[in-house]
Formats: C-alpha cells, sequence, structure tokens
C-alpha cells in the first residue's frame, strides 16, 4: 500500500509540475531571455549575477547617466519656470518681437514703444541674472552627459548598445527643448569654460 501511495504521490508531483511550467511559459522564456539562456541563470545562482562583470560595470555607468538625465529633465523644466517667469515679468510686457516689430514696419501703431531684441535680451538678463548661467551651465551638463555615454564601452553587447542609444536620445530631445527655448527668446548663449 505504501508503494501504490509513493507512486501517487509522484504522480500527482509530476502532473502538477508539468502544469505549472506549461501555465508560466511566457515567464519561463521571459525569465529565460532577461539573463541571457542557460549561461546566465546558472551564473544568476552561482554568482549572483546574470551579467559578466565587465557588463556589469557598463550598466551600472548608464544607471547612473540615467538618474542625471531625469534630475536634468527637472532642471530644464525650472529653467522654462524662469523663462516664463521672466516672460510675465518683463517691464515691457512680452520679451517676444513679432516679425512686424523686428522688421520695423508695421503700420498700426504699437501698444508699446518699439524695443531692439538686443535691449530686450539686456533688460531680461538684469532681471534675471541667473537665467544665462541656468542656461549655460545646463547646457554644459548636456555635453558632459552626452560624452559620459560615449566613453561607457558596450562591449559588443546589444542590451549595452541600446541603452546608450535611448540615453542618447533622450539627451537630444533634452538640447532640441533647449533650443527651442533659447529661439524664442533670440538669445545667444555662450558657454563659459
Amino acid at each position: 500500500m505504501s508503494s501504490s501511495i509513493k507512486t501517487a504521490s509522484i504522480a500527482t508531483a509530476t502532473i502538477l509540475s508539468t502544469a505549472l511550467l506549461i501555465y508560466q511559459k511566457d515567464a519561463i522564456k521571459a525569465f529565460y531571455t532577461k539573463h541571457r539562456g542557460y549561461k546566465g541563470i546558472l551564473q544568476l545562482i552561482w554568482v549572483g549575477d546574470y551579467l559578466p562583470p565587465k557588463l556589469r560595470k557598463s550598466m551600472n555607468e548608464l544607471d547612473k547617466v540615467e538618474v542625471r538625465i531625469v534630475k536634468s529633465d527637472q532642471q530644464l523644466e525650472q529653467i522654462e519656470v524662469l523663462i516664463e517667469k521672466a516672460r510675465l515679468e518683463s517691464v515691457d510686457g512680452s520679451t517676444k518681437l513679432t516679425p512686424r516689430m523686428k522688421n520695423g514696419n508695421s503700420s498700426k501703431p504699437q501698444p508699446q514703444a518699439q524695443v531692439s531684441q538686443e535691449e530686450l535680451t539686456n533688460r531680461l538678463f538684469q532681471q534675471y541674472p541667473q537665467l544665462r548661467t541656468k542656461i549655460g551651465i545646463f547646457s554644459n551638463k548636456l555635453d558632459t552627459l552626452a560624452a559620459c555615454i560615449d566613453d561607457i564601452k558596450s562591449h559588443s553587447d546589444d542590451e549595452v548598445k541600446s541603452r546608450k542609444k535611448t540615453l542618447s536620445n533622450r539627451i537630444v530631445a533634452l538640447m532640441n527643448s533647449l533650443d527651442d527655448m533659447i529661439a524664442t527668446l533670440n538669445l545667444e548663449v555662450q558657454v563659459v569654460d
């Protein structure tokens, strides 16, 4: 009787295990893919990390850059708020000239005295001296982040290459946003080394 109970227990365990494996096949496949196959899974069990040390170093460096990009995104929002605040609080109202005002051929009288873009820029920076500094420092930080990403070795690994490309694209998007903000003010920003 005890051998039939053992056999039944083993059969039940086998059936349950098989059912669980079939039910979780997508999760198992994802785990296998994420951990780079059997070699990665064995390395995860044996060493505690599925990545070889050189790739782990690259991934850790990319993680640090990603945190800095998130902070840069927040800094860009602060700069945007500062620019909007400067526009709203400027002495002459809007700091943006219309094309007619730039060309000086307005046929209708303007409610404000015509002021050159250079004068508006000077007033803006006199009222908000930190604006030019913040823009210059932020631009320099983005360049530094781009250089950090370029310096990270990919070791011909597709995952590292993909992350580098994604982070580089995020930096380009931040640079384009900053350039758009600067273009709205028609400012030339000079980064002091």
